[in-house]
């Protein structure tokens, strides 16, 4: 007579269950355990833009939320974008300082309800040419750009805190000169990576 190894013997069994939709109670437990241990406890985060220049876009609005995404986005944050708890609580801390410190912006993000926090002020954000004749030069182009920005951002995780202040205001030869929205938003990138110890874009 032909004889079976166990393993194989063992296999047909589990198939046999599985087919009359049998499940040993240690399996069935274990198989919850394992769903429970992958799932995130996904936790609120708040970015609040306010636009002093007048000059940011939609588009830019995303470009900037991008940055934000990078280090706080699904499955582990839920970000809201210019919520009304958010706006209110980032005023609020405005109207009691100029200057805010950790404190006061772990005490706004406390009242939006919120562990982290993201404050960008976009303060200015121009470029023009201008025409100008140097001696050195031939009837050249250059471009003006100006780039002001305030960022501030607390994690509760960790008790995390930056802030950081963007003032460019620069010439230069027109093809050599660098957009002030990607100034803002790659300066935002990179305090975020580096307040959360992640490599500078």
């Amino acid at each position: 007579m032909k004889q079976f190894p166990l393993m194989k013997i063992l296999c047909l069994a589990a198939v046999l269950f599985g087919f009359l939709g049998i499940l040993p109670a240690g399996m069935a437990d274990g198989g919850a355990g394992t769903a429970k241990a992958f799932a995130f406890e996904q936790k609120p985060a708040e970015f609040v833009l306010l636009d002093q220049s007048g000059r940011v876009t939609r588009s830019d609005v995303a470009g900037f939320t991008d940055m934000v995404k990078m280090d706080y986005n699904r499955p582990r944050y839920n970000l809201q974008i210019n919520s009304e708890k958010g706006v209110t609580a980032v005023e609020d801390m405005f109207r009691k300082t100029a200057r805010p410190d950790k404190e006061t912006v772990a005490a706004a993000a406390k009242e939006a309800g919120s562990p982290v926090l993201v404050v960008l002020v976009v303060k200015r954000m121009d470029m023009w040419r201008i025409n100008y004749t140097p001696m050195w030069w031939d009837d050249d182009t250059a471009v003006h750009t100006y780039a002001y920005a305030d960022i501030y951002a607390y994690n509760a995780d960790g008790d995390k805190y930056i802030a950081r202040h963007i003032r460019k205001n620069e010439i230069r030869e027109e093809g050599m000169e660098e957009d002030p929205y990607e100034t803002i938003k790659y300066g935002l990138g990179n305090a975020l990576n580096r307040m959360e110890g992640k490599p500078q874009i």
